[in-house]
């Protein structure tokens, strides 16, 4: 018996079932040091992602988000982007440094205001505000390089969003 549950758990974790996190977050690779939680939302789907220097990623995703990174506030960001990743529309911006936004975090690690990568994903269907955003309050040039190659690993088609 006690084979057959070691045998079970090696199989579940080497597939990546046990370890669900990356799974329902859209097959999110994350980086060494970062971890992922989930939280409650009635309408949306919700996590956050932490890493070891205290950044936190916050994930929302649902039929009524909308898009965080607008194209129609451009003048609000440094640099506003838009490509298309493994077939998704992304759209991404950076909050100029000293704006204060709605993107604010509560617990902004005693950083200035501003700094906020916005990236949006739009999902597929026929609601223009059925989107998947992560917003990550950025101290450096590291974080930035950690936040964007964690969230371009994103694939909406492995989570229910």
């Amino acid at each position: 018996m006690r084979n057959r549950f070691v045998t079970v758990a090696l199989f579940l974790v080497l597939s990546g079932c046990l370890f669900g996190s990356e799974a329902g977050l859209g097959g999110i690779q994350l980086l060494e040091g970062y971890s992922a939680k989930r939280s409650s939302a009635v309408d949306a789907a919700v996590w956050k992602i932490e890493g070891k220097s205290g950044i936190r990623i916050l994930f929302e995703a649902g039929p009524n988000e909308g898009s965080w990174a607008n194209p129609e506030e451009q003048n609000k960001y440094s640099w506003y982007r838009e490509q298309r990743i493994s077939g998704n529309e992304v759209r991404f911006a950076l909050v100029k440094p000293g704006l204060k936004t709605q993107w604010e975090p509560g617990d902004s690690r005693g950083l200035p205001p501003g700094n906020i990568l916005l990236v949006t994903y739009l999902l597929p269907g026929n609601k223009s505000d059925h989107t998947a955003n992560f917003s990550a309050k950025i101290a450096n040039s590291g974080e930035l390089a950690d936040v964007l190659l964690m969230v371009v690993t994103f694939d909406p088609s492995k989570g229910h969003f």
